[in-house]
């Protein structure tokens, strides 16, 4: 017997965006290809539902409920609630699994580049990315460029670099961190020393029986370095950069040897997990997270609407303060959403880590229960924090998909062609309705400073990132082309947007973590299109060349001062090398000069 439903379409036709009758128990489009037919109930939208479930495994569609409450309330969202995504069902793990994995076999096919480097090198931190164009390796021109990239490595890495004898003044230190103070001024992350302690260490590092902690130290040269950054009229930045940083490095290790579970630490963390990537140190980044983790369950971030620690926790509504709460009570209320605010961050790092470096999951299902929180923070809607309150919902909206890709991608996808191949259009499906929602081009043609103009990149950059990593997860690649067509068109527009936005002097002195988290992946694709000769046509060949061209050039520039980056300068230099090469030979010369 078939019933009418009246709640929603099914989840496949929903996945597919086509008109789904909506009969129970299954619709006319799953009878027609025999498949099968879901019907996800729609969350009831009521005051009194509890703010973390019960059943972990469902604890993602629970947030994803919220998100959409919060954007509603926010005016900031658009997406219609039929079309919230649903979280599989998948194993709850209650602790941290720090156990590196043990490195599995190649992805890459037989090619001249020996196999004991290709495998080194597709298991690395720096060139994981590498994995989702591993037919690169089938083609002998591009396993040659990697062979030379990698001995250039291999050939300067034990060439340190030379310690900075630059002195800073404490008058451009102080001017810097005043910079730094009077431009940040979002609730959300609120660094934990007072302005005038900060103010006062140069002062205090130059009393020999004084000792100023090294995660103080680190969050001092951080905040420097983020005025430095902000400060236009000062142009030689480059060796005040690296010497932040190698002050930074030298203090981490001596940091991470005596890091006691202190909201110090945990900024201390998140500043040096950021700077670690910004020198390619991948290594210590990774470290760092792990401690970031570990001091944020210890300080109860994992656990902020635990019903076991919050047996009076209401969910956060419109408003922040009701008729009759105490004072104490917002405060506290404030301070849960600083901890929800800054948990989602690092979820977000962890997915970051996994598709990027292929780093195992740090924070698992099971051993968190946290919801969004109000995106104001402190409940006042301030319109110049418009801009951080939607990069906020946006990725956190692209934190969940990645979730659910690489829980998929763990369980070990589907396992026909076809179901796997539409899966994946599901994930790319949802990825471009949250691009139409937000619609974030005109949102960075209305920016007015660097701040919110990076918020909004930023969104575009990771929705280009995932959808490119998508398009290079499917199994029925079109004509057995290494990368898809789709992708590279999305690596074209995400290198246009980076070349017309991020490529000025002003963003080059720290540069390198911006290219590794959103430029290595569209710079592999077309790099490898160039170079396996599957370009469409010569005017197709001379853009792709003369956006790698660009973009080799930008990371030369930001790693020309910058030695602990040679590694990957040395791998954007001979892909680059590779793709001139290729159209010298097929084309010619002019060919050559007409697209650098």
């Amino acid at each position: 017997m078939h019933m009418m439903s009246s709640a929603i379409s099914c989840n496949r036709c929903k996945t597919k965006k086509i008109r789904c009758n909506r009969i129970s128990p299954r619709c006319d489009k799953c009878i027609a290809i025999d498949a099968e037919c879901i019907y996800l109930p729609r969350k009831p939208r009521t005051k009194n539902k509890p703010s973390v479930p019960h059943d972990n495994n469902n604890v993602l569609a629970e947030i994803l409920n919220r998100l959409d409450r919060l954007e509603n309330h926010c005016s900031l969202g658009r997406i219609d609630p039929d079309q919230a995504v649903s979280i599989p069902r998948s194993r709850s793990v209650s602790t941290f699994d720090w156990e590196e994995p043990e490195p599995g076999p190649s992805d890459a096919q037989s090619s001249p580049a020996k196999q004991d480097e290709l495998k080194s090198l597709l298991s690395s931190n720096l060139f994981y990315q590498l994995r989702y164009v591993a037919p690169l390796f089938e083609n002998a021109a591009c396993a040659a460029a990697v062979d030379t990239a990698l001995a250039s490595i291999a050939a300067t890495s034990n060439q340190g670099a030379e310690p900075s004898s630059l002195q800073i003044s404490k008058e451009k230190a102080r001017q810097w961190m005043d910079l730094y103070h009077d431009t940040y001024h979002f609730e959300g992350f609120r660094q934990p020393l007072e302005r005038g302690f900060l103010t006062s260490i140069p002062d205090l590092l130059e009393i020999p029986h004084v000792t100023v902690s090294p995660a103080a130290q680190i969050i001092y040269y951080s905040v420097i370095l983020q005025g430095i950054m902000l400060d236009a009229e000062y142009a030689d930045k480059g060796p005040v950069v690296q010497c932040l940083y190698q002050k930074s490095m030298g203090v981490a290790e001596v940091w991470l040897d005596q890091v006691q579970n202190t909201p110090t630490d945990l900024y201390a963390a998140f500043f040096m997990i950021s700077k670690s990537l910004e020198g390619c140190n991948t290594e210590m980044s990774w470290r760092t997270f792990r401690q970031a983790c570990i001091i944020a369950q210890a300080l109860g971030y994992f656990s902020v609407d635990s019903p076991a620690t919050n047996p009076t926790h209401h969910p956060p509504g419109p408003s922040l303060a009701p008729a009759g709460k105490s004072v104490e009570e917002d405060s506290s209320e404030v301070e849960k959403n600083r901890k929800r605010f800054e948990f989602w961050h690092l979820l977000r790092l962890d997915c970051l880590f996994r598709l990027h470096f292929g780093r195992p999951a740090v924070i698992t299902q099971g051993s968190w229960a946290v919801n969004f929180p109000d995106p104001t923070i402190n409940g006042v809607d301030d319109a110049s924090t418009r801009f951080l309150q939607i990069h906020f919902l946006a990725l956190m909206r692209l934190t969940l998909i990645n979730l659910r890709f690489l829980e998929w991608k763990d369980a070990g996808g589907s396992s026909d062609e076809v179901g796997h191949d539409e899966t994946v259009d599901g994930f790319i499906g949802e990825v471009q309705e949250i691009m139409a929602s937000w619609n974030p081009e005109d949102l960075l043609a209305s920016t007015t400073n660097h701040v919110d103009m990076w918020f909004c990149v930023d969104i575009i950059f990771s929705t280009y990132q995932m959808l490119i990593i998508f398009y290079q997860s499917k199994r029925g690649h079109q004509d057995g082309h290494m990368v898809l067509q789709n992708s590279v068109d999305i690596a074209k527009k995400s290198v246009r947007l980076f070349q017309s936005r991020l490529g000025s002097g002003f963003f080059v002195y720290w540069g390198v973590s911006l290219v590794l988290l959103h430029q290595f992946m569209p710079f592999l694709v077309l790099s490898s299109h160039i170079i396996a000769g599957t370009t469409r046509d010569d005017d197709e060949a001379r853009e792709s060349l003369t956006l790698v061209t660009w973009l080799d050039e930008f990371v030369q520039k930001a790693a020309a001062e910058r030695p602990e980056t040679r590694s990957i300068g040395s791998m954007f230099k001979a892909l680059t090398a590779a793709c001139q090469d290729r159209l010298r030979r097929n084309k010619g010369q002019g060919v050559l000069a007409g697209a650098v």
